[in-house]
């Protein structure tokens, strides 16, 4: 797996505000753990209306971008815009200041075709995708730093299941830099997928397997790295593997990574109950 990491004037916030009251509320608790004991927890929380729209979120956006130095305080986020074509949230500290936005584009078939996100007025990025019949994203376009133009950057190619078969990396002068090849097996009740890469022309090498049965899903890692997500440091260790367990509307309820001895290192839980 791996973790990849505009600006509108502060308007309207009270679309955010005004809207009816909440009934549910959701609340993800990440955990980063090292032998057994805490290191980093943080929790996001969201607000949603009688038809699950939201209304509220806090700490959601720059908890996915551990390294901010506004980690440390406690932010709100205002969704000023949330339609079938156009969605925009923006993040404040405590102060009031508005600290960052994300905004999302979507075509009329409720793909999301655009996003920009950006903090403390400066863009982080920019991003553009097409889409094939199914829905499914076939290329992706990066902005380029300071300039309005974009190159291509990933693109997709799946079997007629929906699952991607290969995935090809280009570098910002157009260099095919990266290819992903997936050996997909369908069996009655189970999907097993073995992803191998190729960097700079090299040999493939076995990344990851991926076990989905019902509605759990294990990853098993052949390889090291790191990233940040749900405001807290992952590992994927090689040897180590992950379980996800989602819920019936494929939404992930909880989410443990262990190392190779077995050790958790990470647990997410995602929690929603009726207000």
């Amino acid at each position: 797996m791996k973790y990849k990491i505009i600006l509108l004037t502060f308007f309207i916030p009270f679309l955010g505000i005004c809207q009816s009251k909440p009934y549910y509320k959701q609340t993800i608790t990440a955990y980063e753990i090292k032998k057994k004991d805490t290191i980093s927890k943080k929790v996001m929380v969201t607000h949603l209306d009688s038809i699950r729209k939201i209304i509220t979120t806090e700490n959601n956006i720059l908890n996915a971008i551990s390294a901010s130095v506004y980690k440390r305080d406690k932010t709100h986020s205002i969704i000023e815009v949330n339609t079938d074509r156009l969605y925009i949230s923006t993040d404040i500290n405590s102060k009031g200041d508005t600290i960052g936005k994300v905004i999302y584009v979507y075509d009329e078939k409720k793909n999301r075709t655009e996003n920009y996100q950006i903090l403390n007025g400066d863009t982080l990025n920019g991003q553009k995708r097409s889409y094939n019949k199914s829905g499914k994203y076939t290329k992706l376009y990066n902005k380029y730093e300071d300039s309005h133009k974009y190159y291509l950057s990933n693109k997709w190619k799946y079997d007629s299941n929906g699952n991607t078969l290969k995935s090809q990396t280009y570098d910002q002068n157009g260099k095919l830099v990266g290819i992903e090849k997936f050996k997909n097996i369908y069996k009655k009740d189970e999907f097993i997928s073995t992803r191998s890469e190729s960097l700079n022309g090299k040999e493939f090498i076995i990344k990851s397997k991926e076990i989905k049965k019902g509605n759990v899903r294990t990853i098993y890692f052949y390889y090291n790295s790191f990233g940040f997500n749900y405001g807290i440091k992952i590992n994927h260790v090689s040897g180590g593997y992950s379980i996800e367990e989602d819920d019936s509307e494929g939404n992930m309820k909880e989410l443990r990574i262990y190392d190779n001895q077995n050790n958790m290192t990470v647990f997410v839980k995602n929690v929603e109950v009726k207000i």
